[in-house]
């Protein structure tokens, strides 16, 4: 075995190993990529202690508790923070997942479940649709990679085991929920106000035009009109989400600084 190997794995570094795997584990839950479910658990079990061992060497001595009854207390303290730097991508993405799953909503799509003949097998809707474009751009600007290294600066910034400022780590955890609705509301703007437009001028049509079968006539539109401004908005949205995911390292830097408690060390 080579020598680096036999240092990091030395019977004084497991702890600190168990500490990192806990850490990189709760970023594995919630992170873009990382989580996805074609990855099967022993591939994402292997990843987890690949990443625990290669970040080991950049991790200070993991201070454990002294009493047994604490480590739990400790190892979920980890895995928390880990879960707060993956939510900070896995925000956006799911933001604009919701966006396609409201769109869809108010063009009709949502009827396809229930009419598909395939009963086992859904098929795939505007949301499943943006949510693959949102995960090709995040991995386009190398996401999966900041996540990586806003692991690497946690464990500079807030070495294991020590103690975390939870009611700051805590609101600045929350507020990323409020960026998933906000980014699913900026995503579904264009064709949400299309498609209100497109109800008010039908509401307006019927009362000129009682003949007007408007039922027959609104869905058919109402896809018609959202399809027309999914595709006109989409250069738009695509570089909105290209400018939400380059500000990842900033938001993983505030997320991990919010957990930071005034009594530990630079």
């Amino acid at each position: 075995m080579p020598d680096f190997l036999t240092e990091i794995l030395a019977p004084g570094n497991w702890p600190t190993f168990v500490f990192v795997a806990a850490r990189v584990g709760g970023l594995m839950l919630v992170a873009p990529l990382w989580s996805m479910t074609a990855l099967t658990q022993t591939a994402r079990a292997a990843i987890v202690v690949l990443l625990a061992i290669l970040l080991l060497p950049l991790t200070p001595r993991a201070a454990v508790p002294e009493q047994i009854v604490q480590v739990p207390v400790a190892l979920a303290m980890e895995v928390l923070i880990g879960l707060a730097i993956g939510l900070t991508a896995a925000v956006i993405v799911q933001g604009v997942a919701l966006a396609g799953e409201v769109v869809s909503l108010q063009m009709g799509l949502s009827l396809a479940p229930a009419l598909s003949p395939m009963m086992h097998e859904q098929p795939s809707g505007v949301g499943q649709m943006q949510s693959l474009l949102a995960m090709v751009i995040y991995l386009g600007v190398g996401g999966h990679l900041v996540m990586i290294q806003g692991l690497a600066y946690s464990f500079r910034l807030l070495p294991p085991g020590a103690p975390l400022a939870l009611e700051t780590g805590g609101g600045a955890a929350s507020g990323l929920m409020g960026i998933l609705f906000q980014t699913g509301l900026r995503a579904a703007a264009p064709v949400m106000v299309a498609l209100l437009l497109t109800n008010i001028a039908m509401a307006i049509l019927s009362r000129a035009v009682p003949q007007l079968n408007t039922m027959m006539v609104a869905l058919p539109l109402s896809i018609g009109v959202g399809l027309v401004m999914m595709g006109a908005a989409l250069p738009f949205m695509t570089a909105s989400i290209g400018r939400w995911m380059q500000t990842l390292p900033d938001s993983v830097a505030s997320i991990v600084q919010s957990f930071r408690a005034s009594s530990v060390g630079g």
